[in-house]
């Protein structure tokens, strides 16, 4: 029988570094990254987790808190402590602290000038690059209440202003002079105008239901409102106001009705659009208007509005995922403004989709940290 050869010295090397590699350092990578189990600080301190270099790369990349735990991190008998700890002094440290005070300013100026969501933004920033983050924690919450506060009023100012506008359009169909109240040309225009204020009735319940679930009481104050301005003796709203008003955020205010405002337009005016204009819109690649276009021709009754409103759905859809697409790649060759700009109109057509948004949200944020550090 012939003999078989033996494995070489380095063969039997590589299926050593093989088997660790599947059986130790893939699980133990696996588990941190996962960010509900923390690992042990003798796992964590480990060269081939935790390398000087990493901790280099992460700041160079803008993750400047990413970086600094890294470097705090090390244990005394690394060979690299001496180089991590005098890294973190020198470079890391006055990043974080020029970083924590541009966005601390910003969002002081943003507040002066009464620019909430900037400011949230910047106050959030400063929080996470903070040591103490409690004072800025509280100035966070300040601002994110005047954030919400402001749309509330906006928001429930514009609604309000919306039904008196229908509400009027409605009685001004009543009592015409030299008209008979059973005009058949008349009642049809009366009873298409109370089915819109049904629809809008049936709408705002429901919308008033959504925003309470997810957590925005002040936006479901809006819709129940609206609700029950139109549909005034409705128990199932009379319950759900209280119920809403009593999740109201502490500190909000509620602004009185004025019933002396004058609606400055009506809601009625929509400008004739057919089927040949949304196709040219199409045609040209204009989806968002192709969009609006759809619904104001599926509005005024067009033929087959439902399926031309799919139809610009789908396609926008399609565009929105290629741009996401675009982005990705873009950012993977290290392109962040083309990275940025794809996703941005991404987001443009489907500002619904929560992996367009956070994706732009991470990538400018980036783009401006490492603007910041240069």
């Amino acid at each position: 029988m012939p003999r078989l050869k033996s494995r070489p010295r380095h063969l039997k090397a590589l299926m050593r570094n093989l088997l660790f590699i599947v059986f130790f350092l893939v699980p133990l990578l696996l588990l941190d990254g996962c960010s509900s189990m923390q690992m042990p600080a003798e796992i964590r301190s480990l060269s081939f987790l935790n390398t000087y270099e990493s901790a280099v790369h992460d700041f160079k990349n803008g993750r400047v808190m990413e970086a600094r735990k890294k470097l705090l991190a090390f244990d005394k008998n690394n060979p690299d402590f001496q180089r991590a700890q005098a890294f973190l002094r020198k470079t890391v440290e006055p990043a974080r602290m020029r970083l924590l005070r541009t966005y601390l300013q910003r969002a002081e100026q943003a507040k002066k000038e009464k620019n909430w969501s900037v400011a949230v933004r910047n106050y959030q920033q400063a929080v996470n690059l903070s040591d103490h983050p409690a004072e800025l924690k509280t100035k966070l919450a300040q601002a994110e209440l005047a954030l919400r506060q402001y749309r509330f009023e906006h928001l429930l100012r514009q609604r309000r202003e919306e039904d008196r506008a229908l509400l009027m359009a409605l009685d001004a169909l009543a009592g015409l002079r030299g008209l008979d109240a059973q005009d058949p040309v008349l009642v049809a225009e009366r009873e298409y105008r109370m089915d819109r204020l049904e629809d809008r009735a049936r709408d705002a319940y429901h919308e008033a239901m959504k925003h309470l679930r997810h957590g925005l009481p002040e936006m479901a104050y809006v819709a129940i409102e609206s609700y029950l301005r139109l549909v005034p003796d409705s128990d199932q709203g009379k319950t759900l106001k209280r119920k809403i008003l009593s999740q109201m955020p502490k500190g909000m205010v509620i602004p009185p009705m004025n019933k002396g405002v004058m609606v400055k337009k009506a809601l009625n005016a929509h400008q004739k659009v057919t089927r040949k204009d949304i196709e040219a819109l199409i045609r040209k690649g204009r989806y968002r208007e192709a969009r609006e276009a759809a619904i104001a021709y599926r509005r005024a009754g067009g033929s087959k509005g439902d399926e031309l409103l799919e139809k610009v759905g789908h396609l926008m859809d399609r565009q929105a995922a290629a741009y996401y697409e675009k982005g990705r790649a873009a950012f993977r060759q290290e392109k962040l403004d083309e990275a940025v700009r794809y996703w941005r109109l991404a987001v443009e057509l489907r500002p619904d989709r929560a992996e367009y948004v956070e994706a732009l949200r991470r990538a400018e944020l980036l783009k401006e940290r490492l603007d910041m550090l240069r």
